[in-house]
């Protein structure tokens, strides 16, 4: 074969190479910004006003999915992060998290201007669950809606609407959260249409079910699950601790602990009574704080919904996995 046919080969084959790569990327641009976001419009839904639905969305908001110790301002120098006076619901900017993503909680007070005054019952429903905005723009996954879509029934989210339309209004803007490419391909992707809402959460009277539902509505996997360095959960890894989380003022960083049932590396040597210390008052069995943790949120759930999470936490399948201790400077 002469010279000039090898070249003319090897343009052939690079051409087709390329165009391969083009078709590829189209590809990719039409699935993540043309076809998604998949997302319908507002469903119409109101909210009840009576004083029990509203204390129950209160025990849900601030107990159980601790809505409010996301979008609060809150005091990042005290274990269990309590809420600063008057911030309440005000939103909450938590700063670059890692490559081009910079959170920010928004306002989910009754401000008309800044907070949920001015939304529908139905757009904070979709918000909640299917993780689109009042303006039609998607929210970044740390608002756990994937999971809320499948725990939290229509009565429940109805609940917790009511109970937010009583938190006072907090004039605050904190900004939307800003993600970059290529990030934000998958974050258009992440929200989809509620097909089926979710059946009411189990009746503490059945306790293990209760306590699954509670560890899945709390975000427990959310924080303890292992993950890679891309931050994917890793399969067979659920509660498996490993996730670090930067403290403020660079007071180091906290390392979410392994709390599957395995005894030499979980905590399936800890007796009730020490996780129930962990949920109340934010110490491990050695005494240690448990920064990032909400235990000041959680600490007001009911002795039946404590114990029933206790209950699910014998039943995770134990998982061998060291972790690190966090690394706090004082």
């Amino acid at each position: 074969m002469d010279t000039a046919r090898i070249k003319r080969l090897f343009v052939r084959v690079v051409a087709g190479i390329g165009a391969t790569v083009v078709l590829l990327i189209t590809a990719v641009i039409v699935k993540f910004y043309v076809l998604s976001p998949k997302s319908r419009p507002a469903p119409v839904m109101a909210a009840p006003t009576t004083a029990e639905a509203i204390e129950r969305g209160r025990y849900l908001a601030t107990h159980v999915a601790a809505c409010v110790a996301c979008h609060s301002e809150v005091d990042e120098s005290i274990p269990g992060e309590p809420i600063v006076a008057g911030k309440l619901g005000a939103g909450r900017d938590f700063g670059d998290i890692g490559g081009p993503v910079h959170i920010r909680a928004g306002n989910i007070s009754s401000d008309s201007a800044t907070g949920l005054g001015g939304w529908t019952d139905g757009e904070i429903a979709r918000a909640i669950r299917e993780g689109v905005s009042k303006d039609g723009r998607n929210l970044f996954p740390q608002m756990p809606y994937g999971t809320y879509r499948e725990t939290l029934s229509d009565g429940e989210i109805l609940d917790i609407i009511a109970y937010l339309r009583t938190i006072k209004p907090v004039s605050n803007d904190p900004g939307k959260t800003s993600v970059g490419f290529p990030v934000s391909m998958f974050v258009r992707a992440a929200p989809q249409p509620l097909e089926t809402p979710a059946p009411p959460a189990p009746s503490p009277s059945d306790k293990l079910a209760r306590g699954k539902w509670l560890l899945r509505t709390g975000s427990c996997f959310d924080c303890h699950d292992s993950v890679n360095e891309k931050m994917q959960k890793i399969e067979g890894k659920a509660l498996a601790g490993g996730m670090k989380f930067p403290l403020p003022n660079d007071k180091g960083y906290a390392i979410a602990p392994n709390i599957t049932s395995d005894k030499a590396t979980g905590i399936g040597a800890y007796s009730d009574e020490d996780i129930r210390r962990a949920l109340e008052e934010g110490k491990g069995k050695d005494g240690r704080n448990l920064y990032v943790m909400p235990w000041s949120y959680y600490k007001g759930m009911t002795k039946e919904d404590k114990d029933a999470l206790i209950a699910a936490l014998r039943e995770a399948p134990p998982v061998t996995n060291i972790v690190p201790s966090s690394s706090v400077k004082q």
